[in-house]
């Protein structure tokens, strides 16, 4: 675990209790004294607290301060180029569990939704996806969390993210692709990627720009986006 993280990180002191509890006295073992680095996944800065008093359900932190001034380290890397995934709702165990890798891989941001061959008893959930990228920033290190929504249609996201590019068959090879910031004013790509059964002609009807595979493999919908966040960053690579 790279950091603990605490909604409350930057206060002066924090309570930590339940399962944040067990696992930093249980598992690690500490004892009073030793130190701890948090995070709120919101300010970027890594947080060095100690431990001030442990009770039997509950510890109490203090933020660590020196002669000089509070330990905190701005440790924040901001990608040059970040990736906005559009992508349509697919079983939900399968995206909980594709999440910690587009997460390691910095996505920056998942808007889902219901394109027309999206099964529509697939209900995902915000409150546990939440949780699980948690866990995976307290693995990875990364110190903000991805922005995560869920939209009714395919229309919605037209209406608020044209335009973007779909990975579809029968476009510019993405091999060759070369990005160029016209979709924002800041630095960043929406891609949009469909469903198992892919899009409906309505929906391609709509594309702004289509990025192909041609390789002769076809993806599953979680493999796309998982090719894509590595794809992304190795345009970011390329331009920096």
């Amino acid at each position: 675990m790279q950091f603990l993280y605490h909604q409350d990180g930057g206060e002066s002191l924090l309570t930590i209790k339940e399962e944040d509890f067990n696992y930093l006295f249980r598992v690690r073992r500490l004892a009073l004294g030793d130190t701890i680095k948090i995070r709120n996944l919101r300010d970027s800065f890594l947080y060095t607290y100690v431990v001030e008093e442990v009770q039997k359900k509950h510890a109490i932190l203090s933020l660590y301060q020196n002669e000089q001034s509070i330990s905190t380290s701005n440790l924040s890397q901001k990608a040059a180029l970040s990736l906005h995934l559009l992508w349509a709702i697919i079983e939900p165990k399968i995206i909980e569990k594709t999440l910690p890798m587009l997460n390691e891989l910095n996505v920056a941001r998942i808007s889902f939704f219901y394109a027309q061959f999206s099964q529509a008893q697939f209900k995902p959930s915000l409150e546990r996806m939440h949780k699980i990228l948690i866990q995976s920033c307290q693995q990875c290190g990364r110190d903000t969390l991805m922005n995560l929504e869920v939209h009714r249609s395919f229309d919605d996201i037209c209406k608020l993210y044209a335009p973007f590019y779909a990975f579809d068959f029968g476009g510019e090879d993405i091999s060759c692709f070369q990005h160029k910031d016209t979709q924002s004013t800041e630095q960043s790509i929406r891609i949009i990627v469909g469903p198992e059964g892919g899009f409906s002609s309505q929906e391609r009807e709509q594309f702004g720009g289509i990025l192909t595979l041609n390789n002769g493999t076809i993806l599953r919908s979680e493999s796309a986006c998982v090719f894509l966040a590595s794809a992304t960053r190795l345009w970011q690579s390329k331009e920096s």
